[in-house]
């Protein structure tokens, strides 16, 4: 056998899905994810699956040690190099407050403390000409006063994106006196302006780097030692996969692993089914999270704040845009200091996890809620491998039903409404506040609970269809199968557009395509042969304006004469005007080289459940507060073509598609469901 491999590690669960290129035949695991040691969950996955790693021919993985470390503030204790005078950019940021009218407001994250903040008096200018040198004196003793128990350096000298010299001399210098530190440069990761900005993608690179770069050792040898020599290839959060020799130089770039891969997955499935413009809606067990993608192409953000635009950081690096809001299926529930119903964003995760798993939990959380209101049955969870406990669910409701005043049914519906008016909230920031109408696209539904909410949500947010993917409870394992080896690369270049020579933006083009391809060429990815396409973007704006607009150059586009056309257009379909009398202003040029990988003709997934259980229709709690009996069947009984009116219940191993009582869905090729929000009333 020669299986390619995909494992996401989520919060709650580790999902897997391989992919037999000889038989053309796919494997799928779920399991609970092992917060202390993840190389166990995934060991525990493969072993679920029936699979050997030495059967494996490629090993794609994603995970969330990057953004827990971040978030849970338990990364390596980390240090800064910076230029003379600015030591406290990190902590002074952009002196905005987003969240104005905030009493309780919290300033952002700061992981290194002032005095990890040292100085070194040199400097460039912003054309990368030398006005004061390193002195390799100074650099010294400020190297040799670093605290034995600092594991990380993170250096971000003012003007590096034009000169990166004295940060490769400080590089080379830290490495002679510290062998075993970890070393983040910022013009490493960042070829942009930005110095706050900038300072923090070194600063975070450095603070995950030992967590991350331990975690691919510990999984690659783990991987030598079941004879698997396939190469591991890491998700990245800007939609492609990298080395794990990148990423144990580069974990930044690992932030959003496993949500990028669902964003790629649905991409990919709008291929097949014939629909370019998709909202991607994955609801796992932690968190839900929504991105756009417009005209089969996800949307993409340079910088991203990781933590939230509210408290975190800024950084650097190419992501796609995903809102992520703290409702996963174990959010929990509980009541606030007024005595109002609050859901999320603290999670039960997979330990002690919700009061159903019956592995210790007693809070309420919205798995419990959808089992109280029967749109999960305790007997078939992850296809009867794992039951669930329908008695401690409503114990746990009832701990804030009973303050409230409400029986536990109500309670359990109020969670549910509470949970799909944050997670509207994202779609909305992804949609609307974009300039884009969401009853344009279609919702894409996936992860554990996401096809349990999305025609509730589709129908508050007036979205006409939704497509609940096969496999929806691993899909995100599925995208990784379907991802390129990726790299991004970027350089500040501000100017008048019409002030610069065709030439000019072709040499600095051709250049940056060469340092991206050493990431995804032969050398790094392990080929003999690698096919590398280049896409080349601007990031455009008036002048005057502050915030760019990202475009992509078609190939033959000249430049100079014609890109001021598309960006006008461009503008326009963003904000709704433009100014063609205007004169543009560059800001950076990108340039992104994908090397294409095999993929499977189909995302599908097999049908592993308890085959000796036949469904049986049920009481369901509808979203008006009434309970219906609804029909329940099985996926992978429906053939393609069947109809199933609403209010029905198709069943998962994974994960449960709820129709509801005026919806109709389709089962389409591959065993993807289509279901027509208020279609059954029409």
């Amino acid at each position: 056998m020669s299986w390619r491999l995909a494992i996401d590690i989520g919060g709650t669960f580790t999902d897997l899905v391989g992919w037999d290129e000889a038989a053309d035949h796919v494997a799928t695991a779920k399991v609970l994810t092992d917060p202390e040691d993840p190389v166990r969950g995934v060991t525990a996955a493969i072993e679920r699956a029936g699979l050997r790693l030495a059967d494996t021919t490629a090993f794609i993985h994603g995970s969330t040690i990057a953004i827990n470390a971040v978030l849970q503030a338990t990364g390596a204790k980390t240090a800064l190099l910076t230029t003379h005078g600015f030591r406290d950019v990190l902590e002074m940021g952009r002196k905005s407050r987003p969240d104005m009218y905030n009493l309780f407001f919290r300033p952002r994250l700061c992981p290194v403390p002032r005095r990890l903040r040292l100085e070194v008096a040199e400097r460039y200018d912003s054309k990368g000409n030398e006005l004061a040198a390193l002195d390799p004196d100074e650099l010294s003793t400020v190297l040799d006063g670093l605290p034995e128990d600092v594991e990380s350096l993170a250096i971000c000298f003012i003007h590096a994106y034009a000169n990166p010299e004295h940060e490769r001399m400080s590089v080379e210098r830290a490495r002679a006196v510290r062998p075993g530190l970890f070393i983040s440069a910022s013009s490493d990761l960042s070829g942009e302006s930005g110095e706050y900005e900038r300072t923090c993608t070194a600063v975070v690179n450095a603070y995950v780097g030992p967590l991350v770069a331990g975690y691919v050792r510990r999984l690659t040898t783990h991987m030598r030692a079941e004879q698997c020599s396939a190469p591991l290839l890491i998700m990245q959060s800007n939609g492609g996969v990298m080395t794990s020799e990148v990423a144990a130089i580069q974990p930044i770039r690992t932030v959003e692993s496993g949500p990028a891969a669902g964003v790629v997955g649905t991409a990919w499935l709008g291929q097949q089914v014939g629909q370019g413009d998709l909202i991607a809606f994955d609801m796992g067990g932690t968190s839900a999270k929504a991105c756009a993608i417009h005209q089969g192409e996800p949307e993409a953000s340079s910088e991203y704040y990781i933590g939230g635009r509210l408290e975190g950081l800024p950084v650097q690096v190419p992501f796609l845009d995903i809102i992520e809001v703290g409702a996963g299926g174990g959010s929990i529930a509980y009541l606030d200091a007024g005595g109002g119903l609050r859901v999320g964003p603290r999670s039960a995760g997979s330990s002690p996890g919700p009061a159903a798993y019956a592995i210790g939990g007693v809070e309420p959380t919205i798995t419990d809620a959808n089992v109280v209101a029967g749109r999960i049955d305790p007997g078939y969870f992850l296809g009867g491998a794992m039951r669930l406990d329908a008695d401690l669910a409503r114990a746990a409701i009832e701990r804030v039903a009973t303050p409230l005043g409400l029986s536990v049914d109500a309670c359990a519906l109020g969670i549910l409404r509470i949970a799909n008016a944050i997670m509207s909230a994202a779609i909305r920031s992804v949609t609307i506040e974009q300039g884009r109408d969401p009853r344009d696209y279609t919702l894409v539904a996936y992860g554990g609970a996401g096809p349990v909410h999305a025609a509730a949500l589709a129908g508050e947010l007036q979205i006409p269809e939704v497509i609940v993917p096969a496999g929806a409870g691993t899909f995100a394992a599925s995208g990784m199968l379907v991802t390129d080896l990726r790299h991004d690369v970027a350089r500040t270049m501000v100017g008048r557009l019409d002030s610069f020579e065709e030439d000019d933006i072709e040499a600095v083009f051709r250049t940056l395509e060469s340092e991206a391809h050493d990431y995804v060429g032969s050398r790094l990815a392990g080929r003999d042969r690698t096919e590398v396409t280049y896409i080349r973007k601007l990031d455009l704006r008036y002048v005057g304006q502050f915030h760019p607009l990202t475009l992509t150059v078609p190939q033959g586009t000249h430049i100079t004469t014609e890109i001021p056309a598309l960006f006008h257009v461009a503008h326009e379909e963003r904000y709704g005007h433009n100014a063609p009398s205007e004169p543009i202003e560059v800001g950076a040029l990108r340039v992104t080289a994908v090397s294409k990988v095999p993929k499977p003709p189909w995302l599908r997934a097999t049908s592993d459940g308890d085959a000796e259980r036949p469904p049986q229709a049920r009481l369901v709690l509808l979203d008006d507060g009434t309970w219906a009996q609804c029909r329940v069947l099985r996926r992978h009984m429906l053939e393609p073509g069947a109809v199933v009116d609403g209010p029905a219940i198709i069943e998962d191993p994974a994960t449960n598609v709820v129709i509801g009582p005026a919806d109709s869905a389709v089962v389409l090729d591959g065993h993807h469901v289509r279901i027509r929000v208020g279609g059954r009333a029409a």
